[in-house]
């Protein structure tokens, strides 16, 4: 790892490792994003339904695979900070054979029971086969699909960011390109959008591999022994991460569930919209967060309090002015983008509009939100991260869907995000400050606050 980590400028590093990290998580949302126009305008609203009632299940399979990544990246990233480079790499590869293994085996998974798993996303007939042809064309690439995410993150690790971006948008521009091909010209449909995701991935995948086996490289895949304790770590330090991503799916499954009774399969292409847009806006938030990751961990590994609270600081208020901003812009200019995900559709243009200018409420303070998930994982308090994951994903959630549609019927649903988040990013903000005076005792040093 690059050790200008302990020693550089933080407001440098900032830019240095955020940036490149932002950039990433941009193309990758707009390959969603382009994604979804092609299947919008090509496949038509069912095909945003669809893809939508299967996010769900591939967002299950990106919470394990986000759960090793996060974990492992956090103690190779600490074993690092602590000089000891040979068990980062023993941790390092111990993480990347347990997610390869886990992936295939949840491929197989889903061959074999595709229709069972499209029936509990919540599929109705008309939606049966579209939603089978979507999870049966993107689970077969699984295994470099989350790798390449893996292998991205440590690439960060090692004091790479940019040869991650470089990862990132190769397989987001390949998406495109393949997008256009297979939907467009050879009209394979959501099959068609599930195989261009899968074969542009695993070139991205084969690129950031390719670094790891450099004779140079800090990190390289080793040999070794099956720890149960390490794997039992790995899992604990990612669970909060994971549950994030688990958050995600678990929250688009009963919101898809809920609209389909409250509204139909509209309210559900409607929310697919939505989620399509706030991608852009949380890869900002997650880019940040995924870049200054390594720079939190190295420096709790150094013990270095003074450092992570500068780098906190900057991040805090980098992070609430682009929320503002997201929301002001979302408010009074999103019709424009959600008219290029359908053709001619005047009345899920304006039910889409409607529902985005109340859901992006979020957007100010979400962003908070997803810094301290991901600080607190950085300094290996999984618990409390998990916490935060877990109110603003699922318990929330699951409380305000109930509660606001009785209150406001429709426009209950669409308040579900904004009030879930509010209310989390008080107790994120309450444990923050409480971190402060655990990291001084811990450190030795040092009496200043977090935040």
């Amino acid at each position: 790892m690059d050790l200008t980590l302990g020693k550089e400028d933080i407001g440098k590093l900032f830019v240095k490792y955020s940036i490149p990290s932002v950039i990433a998580m941009i193309v990758f949302s707009l390959y969603v994003v382009v994604d979804g126009i092609f299947v919008g305008n090509v496949v038509g609203a069912a095909g945003l339904s669809a893809v939508n009632l299967a996010m769900p299940f591939f967002g299950i399979a990106m919470a394990l695979g986000t759960m090793v990544a996060i974990g492992g990246g956090t103690i190779t990233s600490i074993d690092l900070g602590r000089g000891d480079k040979e068990e980062a790499r023993r941790s390092f590869s111990l993480a990347f054979y347990i997610l390869t293994t886990i992936t295939l085996l949840l491929s197989v998974f889903t061959l074999l029971f595709t229709p069972t798993i499209a029936k509990i996303l919540g599929s109705s007939k008309e939606l049966m086969p579209l939603v089978v042809e979507y999870l049966r064309a993107l689970c077969l690439f699984l295994a470099t699909f989350v790798g390449s995410s893996y292998l991205s993150a440590n690439l960060r690790v090692m004091g790479k960011p940019n040869h991650a971006m470089v990862a990132d948008i190769i397989g987001a521009a390949l998406n495109i390109v393949l997008d256009y091909i297979f939907v467009v010209k050879f009209g394979w449909g959501l099959a068609g959008a599930g195989v261009a995701s899968g074969l542009a991935f695993t070139i991205g995948f084969l690129f950031a591999l390719v670094q790891y086996l450099k004779k140079d490289s800090i990190l390289k895949f080793v040999k070794t022994n099956f720890d149960a304790k390490k794997v039992i770590k790995i899992f604990y330090n990612g669970s909060s991460e994971g549950i994030t991503q688990f958050a995600v799916a678990f929250s688009t499954y009963i919101f898809n569930i809920v609209l389909m009774i409250k509204i139909g399969e509209m309210g559900v292409s409607a929310f697919s919209i939505i989620l399509y847009i706030a991608s852009l806006v949380t890869a900002v938030f997650a880019g940040i967060c995924n870049g200054i990751s390594p720079i939190i961990s190295f420096n709790h590994g150094a013990k270095n309090k003074e450092r992570i609270q500068k780098l906190m600081k900057i991040a805090i208020i980098t992070i609430s002015v682009i929320g503002v901003l997201s929301t002001i812009l979302m408010m009074f200019g999103g019709e424009i983008l959600i008219s290029m995900f359908t053709e001619g559709d005047e009345a899920l243009v304006s039910l889409t509009v409607e529902a985005t200018r109340i859901y992006a409420i979020a957007f100010i303070v979400n962003g908070l939100n997803i810094l301290a998930s991901a600080y607190f994982t950085a300094i290996e308090d999984a618990k409390t991260s998990a916490i935060i994951s877990a109110l603003r994903g699922v318990i929330l959630i699951i409380v305000f869907i109930i509660l606001l549609p009785m209150i406001f019927e429709e426009t209950g649903i669409w308040l579900t995000v904004p009030f879930s988040e509010a209310v989390t990013v008080v107790v994120a903000f309450n444990y923050m400050r409480k971190s402060s005076d655990k990291l001084s005792l811990s450190y030795g040093k040092g009496n200043k606050e977090v935040i």
